[in-house]
């Protein structure tokens, strides 16, 4: 028992920290990042609560180095929203190039709450909610496009690896 306890916590550890790293890796390109179809993809590789530890893990760490604000909880929420809708979706249907759209689409609504929260930090301004998340969509694009392709590299890895717990 302890053992697994001992591995499911360094394996936490090792996929918070490579979480880290892709998402500093392409800090040059706003959100393109492979995070969100890896926490996608270890939702269903490890489960949910494993999957939310690193992302809470990463979107703190990372938050802490790029700058923290209260848009972090945000993030969290919305990852954590998104986690959920991902994993009830995959029940139904398992084929890679299903979930790769469906991983795809669930950055847009990432984008929405996004929207949503900030709207709320910040104030929505005189267009409303609805002007600010389109002023965000060529951002939210570019998340739901580079999730599109990274969700099936990641899953690829992550079948030639095979957890202990």
């Amino acid at each position: 028992m302890r053992n697994k306890l001992v591995y499911r916590i360094a394996l936490i550890a090792i996929l918070s920290a490579l979480s880290c790293v892709l998402r500093f890796s392409l800090v040059e390109f706003p959100n393109v990042k492979p995070i969100t179809a890896l926490f996608l993809a270890l939702a269903l590789w490890l489960g949910f609560w494993d999957s939310l530890a690193i992302m809470t893990i990463t979107m703190i760490v990372t938050g802490l180095i790029l700058g923290f604000s209260p848009i972090i909880l945000g993030q969290i929420f919305g990852y954590a929203v998104i986690i959920i809708i991902f994993k009830s979706i995959s029940k139904f249907n398992q084929n890679i190039i299903f979930l790769s759209v469906i991983a795809g689409g669930m950055a847009f609504i990432f984008g929405a709450l996004i929207s949503a929260v900030s709207g709320l930090l910040y104030g929505f301004g005189s267009g409303g909610y609805l002007a600010y998340w389109i002023a965000g969509l060529p951002f939210d694009a570019a998340h739901a496009f580079s999730t599109l392709i990274f969700y099936p590299i990641i899953v690829m890895i992550l079948k030639r690896i095979r957890p202990r717990h």
